[in-house]
């Protein structure tokens, strides 16, 4: 559900010509709904603090380019939880880092099918290119167990194909392995 400031904000950005105080009530209505997105996000932001890592915002996270291996397993668990869908977004752009593994694969080949929006969607691909670009396929192949059979399938995408670019990945990830995890989600 859509917050009011949120509401106001699409409303106005719509709206086209806008008049001086529309522009200005759309950026009041922008910096709002910046501050309730901050609201909902800083228990994830405190528990991080908590680990050793002090962030502002969660987009600072997506936008650094240092290593936050402290995060990587608190930002896993909130990828569960009922966040609004920026902040989801964030969270899932957030853990396609080198020091994410098989865990958050999981998690996030989990929780892919809950969303429609094309965006974060891409963003989930990202993520799991990301991943397994970064990381040793094999040493990943070595973490799943027997249950792990699209993570698998995943990983073995890249040992077979060393130089794997984000759009055939992106590409192979829709016609072959989005069915079979909307599949997966069903039979639970």
């Amino acid at each position: 559900m859509k917050s009011y400031w949120e509401n106001k904000f699409i409303t106005l950005l719509h709206k086209t010509p806008k008049t001086k105080e529309e522009v200005e009530e759309m950026e009041y209505a922008s910096e709002q709904f910046g501050r309730e997105l901050d609201i909902e996000a800083s228990e994830l932001l405190k528990e991080i603090e908590l680990n050793g890592l002090k962030v502002n915002e969660l987009w600072d996270l997506v936008n650094t380019r240092e290593p936050y291996p402290e995060a990587v397993d608190i930002l896993t668990e909130h990828l569960k939880k009922p966040y609004h869908i920026k902040n989801k977004e964030g969270i899932v752009r957030a853990l396609g880092v080198k020091e994410a593994g098989v865990k958050t694969l999981r998690a996030l080949l989990e929780e892919y099918p809950k969303f429609d929006d094309k965006h974060v969607k891409f963003a989930f691909r990202l993520s799991l290119f990301n991943i397994l670009k970064l990381n040793n396929p094999k040493k990943l192949m070595a973490e799943t167990n027997e249950s792990d059979i699209l993570i698998k399938e995943l990983i073995q995408l890249f040992i077979d194909n060393k130089k794997l670019s984000l759009n055939r990945f992106d590409k192979l990830f829709e016609e072959d392995f989005a069915e079979k995890i909307i599949d997966k989600q069903n039979v639970k």
